[in-house]
């Protein structure tokens, strides 16, 4: 395992220190560099089964930088993804994981 992966895993609480501590203060939030897209809507991605609330949507995805991706896409928000998100670039993958 690299130094970073260590590191990260764990800040995560997934690997024990040896030596020395780690703590994080306030909330932490990971994202995999292999975002997970699942068939449904772009808006079913990021919401992940939680209710939609409009401001802090409108939040969320202006912070991801995906309101132009919403621009491009023929729905919007509500463009059907494909399994595994093949109809999404690698980037709008990435940016609508994050944003969930």
């Amino acid at each position: 395992m690299a130094f970073q992966s260590s590191l990260l895993y764990t800040i995560l609480g997934e690997v024990e220190c040896t030596s020395g501590t780690a703590s994080v203060e306030g909330k932490l939030a990971y994202t995999a560099q292999n975002p997970c897209i699942f068939p449904g809507t772009v808006r079913d991605n990021i919401l992940f089964g939680k209710p939609f609330e409009a401001e802090w949507y409108v939040t969320v995805v202006e912070a991801c930088a995906l309101t132009k991706d919403f621009d491009l896409l023929p729905y919007g928000d509500s463009t059907l993804v494909a399994d595994k998100g093949v109809t999404l670039s690698g980037g709008q993958k990435s940016r609508v994981s994050l944003a969930r």
